[in-house]
């Protein structure tokens, strides 16, 4: 389940890797990169709050699909919630997603019934994992940061501040053509090409093997780019607050190629989020009292290799 759901956030995870190398580009004494990269990793380390994520996807001007997320997390017993709705322009559904009592639970507005998933536990390791928060390995993040570093060179001079009233600071990165490293623009290009192309023979999962999610709707919206592929261009901006946490941030996405018929593509992909109710979120609970339950046993392993054998 975990691959196919991936093409929700094919853009986003382009875009999420722009953002990482923006940030951990290397240290130098560039003041917007040095807030930028404190911001984030400030902000990573709070576990309760509320994060508003929307997702747009145009392509040659045209809205071909619209991500709309809500998600509240709390520490506090790893509680969460998500409200998900998923607009392709002639299809829409909406996903609820539950974290509560150590039951993971999902349901979709066309269906009445609640799947609790009753996962691989590896004899108990995930129990014993239950309520705790997750704290990187320093030593991995050290190492992340040299591999990206190395992928970016001077990425870091691009990131410039303008302080705003309140001592908010605004963040500002913009890349366009020959300014975007050759490895990076290379790397999208594979995830783009590879992560949207489907061999006729490899068909997508049905509803019945996604919990009811329907991915159909999600790989049809996507322009299926085979050459000429390349990111334009790359826009980031961010809002840092006197807390330095990051409350807004806003990243566009220019990618440029050619389908199977040679026909030319201009896909712009936006990603905003924005946080709000840090360390007072409550995530949002179901009451199952006389609600249709289905168990689903679910192994992530297992589903992701056997998926992996239906491509």
């Amino acid at each position: 389940m975990n691959k196919k759901l991936a093409m929700i956030g094919l853009g986003v995870a382009v875009g999420s890797m722009m953002l990482v190398t923006s940030v951990y580009a290397g240290v130098g004494d560039a003041p917007g990169y040095e807030t930028f990269k404190s911001a984030v990793k400030q902000t990573a380390a709070v576990y309760n709050v509320t994060r508003q994520v929307n997702v747009t996807l145009q392509d040659n001007g045209a809205q071909l699909l619209n991500v709309k997320s809500t998600i509240k997390s709390s520490s506090e017993n790893r509680a969460g919630s998500a409200e998900v709705t998923v607009n392709s322009g002639t299809d829409e559904q909406k996903i609820h997603f539950y974290n509560q009592d150590g039951k993971q639970i999902i349901k979709t507005d066309d269906s009445d019934v609640y799947k609790v998933l009753e996962g691989n536990d590896r004899g108990g390791k995930f129990k014993e994992r239950e309520g705790t928060a997750h704290t990187p390995d320093p030593q991995v993040v050290s190492e992340v940061e040299n591999v990206v570093d190395a992928l970016v060179g001077n990425l870091k001079n691009y990131v410039t501040m303008d302080e705003a009233a309140g001592n908010v600071k605004e963040i500002h990165f913009k890349l366009t053509g020959s300014q975007i490293s050759p490895v990076i623009n290379t790397l999208g290009s594979l995830v783009i090409k590879h992560g949207t192309l489907e061999k006729n023979d490899r068909p997508l999962p049905s509803k019945n093997d996604t919990l009811g999610i329907d991915v159909t709707t999600l790989k049809n919206s996507l322009p299926q780019l085979t050459s000429d592929i390349k990111m334009d261009g790359v826009e980031v901006n961010a809002s840092v607050d006197a807390d330095n946490h990051i409350t807004n941030q806003n990243a566009q996405i220019h990618i440029s190629g050619k389908d199977a018929q040679g026909q030319a593509h201009d896909v712009v992909l936006s990603v905003d989020m924005t946080l709000s109710s840090l360390n007072s979120t409550t995530p949002d609970k179901v009451d199952l009292t006389g609600k249709q339950l289905e168990t689903v046993k679910f192994d992530p392993e297992k589903s992701h290799k056997n998926w992996g054998d239906k491509q």
